[in-house]
């Protein structure tokens, strides 16, 4: 720990989300080293005040803290495993934070290594959007030791506004994902829910007015429908980690039992967006399947193409 009491951080993973939470410690006066696989990523960071490492074990060397937000499984598998991994490098008594959503049975597997060489570990996976990890105000759900969870409080705290401890290991990774999976609903529902009027020939503005005063509303009306409206999409996540939580979430809920008849539905909507318009391409963009249907773009004028924290 340094002189004024603030933990040493590591941070791997700045892509939209990872930047916009790493920069919440730097304002914050946090030591913090930084790597990603580009470091264009960083400039701003680095700017700001943060340190650039070339690797792993770089951003590992004096950190009391690891924090890694990837992609995907497969990249935090590479990323923390291994002899250049986090775990092989982080100090005996520091904590890894995996912010990622991430595969729940990997994520159990890679903790048990990691108490092998007395580091702790913490799932935090956040919740509410790029735009709130940007202003400091996302939400921060915790699986993990109490003890632990208490130890790293106040990184939590800069870089989120709610942080709700969920329970052991395990419990904020399922309840991530199914907060994903509510919010790929809303999103088809909500297109579809825009388009009937429009078709009818109800202005689309007026539509999202009214769902969003109505007992239809949601967060993702009134936030990725806006984007739909004014036909940027960009919601900055793409169709891949769309379909990638998708896939999670469905996978739980077939080894609990639980028929997610919605959520496999809406798995194999995105999925043929995946297919359509790419990997890369925003999920917001599954609307767009239906407005090829109808011969119709939902868009009103005076809607952002971007989200920005109020």
């Amino acid at each position: 720990m340094t002189l004024n009491n603030k933990l040493s951080i590591g941070f791997i993973g700045l892509g939209s989300l990872g930047e916009g939470l790493c920069n919440s410690l730097v304002k914050a006066g946090f030591p913090v080293a930084v790597t990603d696989l580009k470091r264009a990523n960083a400039d701003r960071l680095i700017a700001a005040g943060a340190v650039w490492s070339d690797d792993v074990k770089g951003v590992c060397a004096n950190a009391d803290v690891v924090i890694t937000v990837l992609p995907s499984p497969a990249i935090s598998r590479k990323v923390v495993e291994g002899v250049d991994g986090v775990l092989a490098h982080l100090r005996h008594g520091g904590v890894w934070i995996e912010m990622s959503t991430t595969d729940l049975e990997d994520l159990k597997r890679l903790s048990a290594k990691a108490a092998e060489r007395g580091i702790s570990v913490l799932e935090c996976p956040v919740t509410g959007g790029v735009h709130l990890a940007n202003s400091g105000e996302i939400t921060v759900l915790v699986g993990g030791e109490q003890e632990v969870f208490q130890r790293v409080e106040s990184v939590l705290q800069t870089m989120g506004g709610e942080i709700i401890y969920m329970g052991k290991m395990g419990c904020a990774s399922v309840v991530k994902v199914v907060t994903n999976m509510l919010a790929f609903i809303h999103l088809v529902a909500a297109g579809e829910a825009m388009m009937l009027p429009a078709k009818y020939g109800v202005d689309p503005d007026a539509t999202y007015r009214a769902i969003r005063a109505s007992s239809g509303n949601s967060f993702v009306h009134e936030t990725e429908s806006m984007l739909i409206l004014s036909g940027s999409y960009n919601v900055k996540f793409t169709m891949d980690l769309a379909c990638k939580d998708l896939g999670l979430v469905n996978s739980i809920a077939e080894k609990l039992g639980v028929p997610l008849e919605l959520g496999s539905m809406t798995q194999q909507i995105f999925r043929r967006a995946q297919g359509l318009y790419g990997g890369q391409a925003q999920s917001p963009e599954v609307v767009r399947m239906l407005e090829k249907a109808c011969g119709l773009e939902l868009r009103a004028d005076g809607y952002p193409t971007e989200l920005v924290a109020e």
